[in-house]
């Protein structure tokens, strides 16, 4: 039987199982005393059950999301009103558990409220900031910005002094900008960014071209609010000021797939240059005339990255400052997969690329998950985050009690509760000390140091100043969640998840009561149900096969020489108890047909044949064929499984007819013919529950 811990992690799958495959059984029609039921005056009510109206849009929705889009949600009559039987189904066991009082027992509303919480934060930070950001980064990484860049670094705890004199000097290199200046020159006199005054990717502060997501946000900001030609406003990031100079804006070029040979010179005479390039326009003929790239990778390049996967260097976006650009160029004027570059010299020696894919933009639909990845790291996302945590705070009104805190420090050596924290005592001391509220929501110094602990405190720093940094990570915590348990009151989608989640514990706990648990518990049932179906549990003809499973391939090919020379599984069972040595397992399957395992290979021979040793798992198997066991009867013990399944489903009629018989219920069937009219109505995510 299913956990409750399982069932709800596949909650969403198991509702849409119910609303798929749920048996139906009969809705009474429409009657003239429905007629006169106030909800079927309108024409939108497809049924009625106990009073409450289902509604044809309901029906669409939930019809349309269990086919996972609009597009497949064909209006067939008979299909919609199977699923509207079963949906009704559904609601009939979820009425039956609320009627009971289910719904308000402790243990389902500690449930509810443990699941609301687990959803809601994610299902908030998602929307209120991983959305926005993931919006910005897909509609920016259309374009791609070539900029320059001067730094003068400056911490972001300067002293104001520290930071004044930065920006002074960041402040002189805009005015030298403006009259005329050189801003490469400038970048290579001034800029405090190493790269700058090396030659390589940055030399001169020329940065190449970048897209978003590549650089911090405010860097970013400036890049692609800055016309090409002009130097941007002061920056500033964590860095330090910055000012930069627009070169070009592009449209982004989709990524590549690549591989490579790369010749070296062995030397440094132009002997070894000519040799080397000589090689390489050799390999490159011998690719036109028909030669596999890879297998001349494999061969002779002397990149010992690649070649063993005949040069394959994978993904390749244009502004990867690592790429040198005249490798770059050449890879991306490739014009077809399957042609090749002609040959590039690259710091690195000589090279003949190939051309595996062109990749195409992804819709933002697509390429949502990767950008989510990508933007969850990005520091941006984190201050968004505090951001909106500062807001929670300032809604709903934060009081804390430092000199709570303070006098903690005061009372125990900061070694003393750096040592406590760190074995997860400490917060057991101060239960019942409440020094900060949220709204209407209190919190204990036992809350606030079972938080510190995870913050990393560290014993050469400062106490008090690593404690009031926690603090202020705490309420920001404290604030996100007070924030999510209420998104319930302001968010429609995230309260219809609630409800559903709702729905589907009442539902898991009446068929867990009286279907699931119900036939395992009815001993008498399932053996009456065995005997009046007995004919329908039989085993088939079956193989047998002896398996012989070692690690050791030579043992089981001494097994298979003993076999041949006519040892019976009884000499071999003896053989292995006589010498503890030996390591093998031998044990007896029935196979019924192919399995698309190792198992197919001994279906197709002979009485008394063996395979050849074969691999398996993490070791080998020599398999005998062992004859043919003849179809039978299933005794009840071998049928249990089945029996037990197919007893559920009598149960499950058994309640649905108990349930029809309790409620009434109407049905509108002719009122399903209006649905998806010029299948007008907007195609709904794929993957959300059917009963949204």
């Amino acid at each position: 039987m299913m956990t409750r811990k399982v069932f709800y992690r596949l909650l969403p799958t198991f509702v849409l199982a119910v609303l798929l495959w749920a048996g139906c059984s009969g809705a009474r029609e429409a009657t003239q005393e429905a007629a006169l039921l106030p909800q079927a005056q309108d024409s939108s009510v497809v049924a009625v059950l106990d009073g409450e109206a289902i509604t044809l849009s309901d029906i669409e929705r939930r019809y349309r999301r269990s086919l996972g889009g609009n597009s497949a949600a064909v209006p067939d009559s008979a299909e919609l009103r199977d699923f509207l039987d079963r949906y009704i189904n559904f609601r009939l066991k979820v009425k039956a558990a609320e009627d009971a009082g289910i719904g308000d027992l402790p243990e389902i509303q500690e449930e509810i409220d443990t699941y609301r919480l687990q959803l809601a934060r994610p299902y908030m930070l998602e929307q209120e900031v991983l959305e926005p950001i993931i919006r910005e980064v897909y509609t920016r990484s259309q374009d791609m910005v070539d900029a320059s860049h001067i730094l003068i670094r400056v911490a972001p705890d300067a002293s104001p002094a520290d930071t004044l004199e930065a920006y002074n000097m960041i402040r002189a290199l805009v005015d030298s900008v403006k009259a005329g200046a050189d801003f490469g020159e400038l970048a290579l006199r001034y800029s405090e960014d190493p790269s700058a005054s090396r030659e390589g990717p940055g030399y001169k502060g020329r940065l190449g071209f970048f897209t978003a997501g590549q650089m911090v946000a405010p860097f970013e900001d400036a890049a692609y609010n800055t016309p090409v030609g002009q130097v941007s406003d002061i920056v500033r990031t964590r860095f330090g000021y910055h000012i930069l100079y627009v070169h070009d804006r592009q449209p982004a070029i989709p990524d590549i797939e690549v591989a490579h040979i790369m010749i070296i010179p062995r030397g440094p005479t132009g002997a070894d240059t000519a040799a080397a390039l000589e090689q390489i326009e050799e390999l490159r003929r011998r690719f036109e005339n028909g030669e596999d790239f890879r297998a001349l990778a494999r061969e002779y390049s002397m990149d010992h990255n690649t070649r063993e996967q005949g040069g394959r260097l994978g993904i390749m976006s244009f502004n990867n400052p690592v790429i040198p650009p005249e490798f770059r160029d050449a890879a991306f004027a490739i014009e077809n997969p399957g042609e090749i570059s002609d040959v590039v010299q690259s710091r690195f020696g000589f090279h003949l690329i190939y051309l595996i894919d062109r990749k195409e933009r992804k819709p933002y639909e697509e390429a949502y998950e990767d950008l989510k990845t990508q933007v969850t790291r990005l520091p941006r996302t984190e201050q968004a985050q505090r951001a909106f945590a500062r807001q929670a705070r300032a809604r709903y009104g934060v009081t804390v009690d430092t000199a709570q805190v303070r006098a903690v420090l005061h009372t125990f050596p900061a070694d003393t509760i750096i040592a406590h924290l760190a074995v997860n005592d400490f917060d057991a001391l101060f239960e019942d000390t409440t020094f900060a509220t949220i709204g209407d929501a209190g919190y204990t110094l036992s809350d606030f140091f079972a938080f510190a602990k995870t913050q990393r405190l560290e014993r050469n720093r400062p106490l008090e100043p690593q404690l009031m940094a926690a603090l202020d990570a705490f309420l920001d915590d404290r604030a996100l969640d007070y924030e999510a348990m209420r998104l319930q009151e302001r968010d429609e989608e995230f309260r219809t998840l609630m409800e559903e989640f709702r729905d589907g514990l009442l539902l898991f706990r009446v068929m867990e009561d009286s279907v699931w648990n119900a036939a395992s518990r009815d001993s008498v049932g399932l053996r009456a149900y065995f005997d009046a179906h007995a004919e329908a549990y039989r085993f088939p003809d079956r193989t047998r096969l002896i398996g012989f499973y070692s690690r050791d391939d030579s043992l089981l090919t001494d097994i298979a020489a003993r076999l041949d020379a006519g040892a019976t599984v009884a000499d071999i069972q003896a053989l292995v108890a006589s010498d503890s040595t030996l390591s093998l397992r031998i044990d007896t399957t029935l196979v019924a047909g192919p399995t698309n395992s190792v198992y197919d290979e001994a279906l197709s021979l002979e009485a008394g044949s063996h395979t050849d040793v074969l691999a398996y798992r993490n070791g080998h198997v020599l398999l005998l064929h062992d004859g043919i066991e003849p179809a039978r009867p299933k005794t009840f013990e071998e049928a249990r499984s089945e029996v037990v399944t197919a007893y559920q489903e009598v149960l499950e009629q058994r309640l649905l007819e108990r349930l029809r018989k309790r409620y009434a219920l109407y049905v509108f069937p002719e009122r399903l013919e209006q649905a998806f009219a010029g299948h007008a109505a907007a195609a709904a995510p794929a993957g959300d529950s059917p009963t949204g």
